[in-house]
């Protein structure tokens, strides 16, 4: 074991062979030492990860397991055993080995196998990295990504993932690629179901139903979902991967409320957005009386092009739809809910736009308007609390609030589209240019990563290069 990893990579410098080549035949190898079922190596150069090869079935998000040390007990009976690669202080990612059976010393004596494995890789990675040009190594890794060239991190589906773009509670969002007849083909946002959800059957159903219908939706102002499938046990779907920063993250970030012609542009782009959604009919040509139910700024995108988008029906409900909510449960984030929502009563697209109303009066006042120190006195509030005109707001923009704002749903605006109507006559939106500008002077490192792998990709399509091979999906 002292000398398998430098022997490997030496024979992959001896062959003009890559780093992910040599770290394939290694993990096999370790994995047949200790009898494990499954593994990876992730290595990280200064902006995450890089390279990332993973044997069998993890059963764990590769990209945080990378991050842990240490023995942990997974499902059925089978152990993570983790280590990180480090010399010093500088950090190289980690490894992990996925055995079988329960350990009468917890796994100690198969941990101190793996801590030995991971000496060794780190070292012949560090060796290899230098042999083949001698700068940094961190950034040497960084460069293994050759002009952000997105690096192969498994399959799922027909589609290969390029890097992971965030979890939630109930999926994870990848930027993935597809590969066709003539090279590679675009990005997308590839969500896919958490694998421990795989066996609730009303989870696997909800994720369905967002699928469904996000493939009947077609709206500039809309997430557009290009297809879904199966692989590997678990449901995922493609989305149009939007090069931009949510609405929360922007507020955050300017640290304020934003200029009364910048939200006028955002929340009125939002609204059309919905209009379709609230305006969508089925295969038989009714209405499918879409109401959305979870609208916040989370899931309010703008674009580096300056164009805004809602996206996540996750929880959206139509007519004759399969997945009922039981009486009592409530859905949705209690911040943004309408009073209706939050008594748990029939909905239409009117709550919508009540939840549309608290976004907008979120961005022009920096607060959120029911807000209370527990979710319980939030909602009570949404119901019977009445807001006063706060002083940073103009008239014309609290006149549209307020009707927006009506606890009556039959007061308030009778569709999405007439809401952004009136909101643009009030306060005239800024050009699409001018969100473009602000979200890229708040986020220049965003900017910069979303144009460097666009413009990677787009060269890979005018000039294929060696593929990597396949490895089995992160999971």
């Amino acid at each position: 074991m002292n000398r398998m990893a430098d022997d490997i990579l030496e024979d992959c410098l001896e062959r003009g062979l890559d780093l992910d080549t040599g770290l394939d035949v290694f993990l096999t190898q370790c994995a047949r030492m200790v009898h494990a079922k499954a593994g990876f190596v992730s290595l990280r150069g200064t902006r995450g990860p890089v390279l990332t090869r993973v044997l069998g079935e993890l059963g764990v998000d590769v990209f945080e397991a990378a991050h842990w040390s240490g023995p942990r007990k997974l499902r059925e009976g089978r152990m993570l055993f983790c280590q990180q690669l480090t010399l010093g202080r500088l950090n190289l990612g980690g490894l992990g080995l996925v055995v079988d059976g329960n350990f009468e010393d917890g796994g100690q004596r198969v941990m101190g196998l793996v801590e030995a494995i991971g000496e060794q890789l780190d070292s012949a990675v560090l060796s290899f990295l230098a042999l083949t040009d001698g700068r940094g190594p961190l950034e040497r890794l960084d460069e293994l990504d050759v002009e952000g060239t997105p690096v192969n991190r498994g399959r799922i589906g027909r589609y290969e993932v390029v890097k992971p773009l965030g979890t939630g509670g109930m999926a994870q969002v990848l930027i993935a690629r597809t590969r066709g007849p003539e090279g590679l083909g675009r990005l997308v946002a590839l969500k896919r179901i958490l694998p421990h959800l795989t066996a609730q059957p009303e989870m696997v159903q909800q994720f369905l139903d967002e699928a469904r219908i996000g493939l009947r939706l077609s709206h500039p102002n809309l997430v557009h979902v290009y297809d879904f499938g199966e692989a590997q046990g678990a449901y995922y779907m493609a989305m149009e991967l939007v090069n931009g920063i949510d609405l929360d993250r922007l507020l955050r970030a300017n640290k304020g409320p934003l200029e009364p012609a910048v939200v006028s542009a955002i929340v009125s782009q939002a609204l059309l957005g919905l209009h379709a959604a609230h305006s969508l009919k089925g295969e038989d040509g009714a209405p499918m009386e879409l109401v959305h139910r979870d609208l916040s700024p989370h899931n309010v995108m703008v674009g580096f092009d300056g164009q805004v988008k809602v996206l996540d029906f996750g929880v959206a409900k139509v007519r004759a739809q399969r997945t009922v909510t039981l009486p009592g449960i409530v859905k949705g984030k209690p911040l943004y809910m309408s009073p209706e929502q939050a008594l748990g009563q029939k909905l239409d697209a009117r709550s919508d736009l009540f939840a549309m109303g608290l976004v907008l009066y979120q961005a022009l006042t920096g607060r959120r308007a029911f807000e209370r120190e527990d979710e319980l006195d939030t909602m009570k509030a949404i119901c019977q609390e009445k807001l006063t005109k706060p002083p940073e707001v103009p008239a014309p923009l609290w006149n549209v609030l307020s009707v927006a704002l009506s606890k009556d749903p039959s007061a308030r605006f009778p569709t999405a589209h007439a809401m952004a109507d009136r909101l643009v006559a009030v306060s005239s939106p800024a050009r699409d240019t001018a969100l473009a500008a602000l979200a890229g002077r708040l986020f220049p490192e965003r900017l910069r990563d979303s144009q460097r792998l666009e413009t990677a990709v787009n060269h890979q399509r005018e000039s294929p290069t060696r593929a990597t091979p396949p490895t089995r999906s992160p999971r």
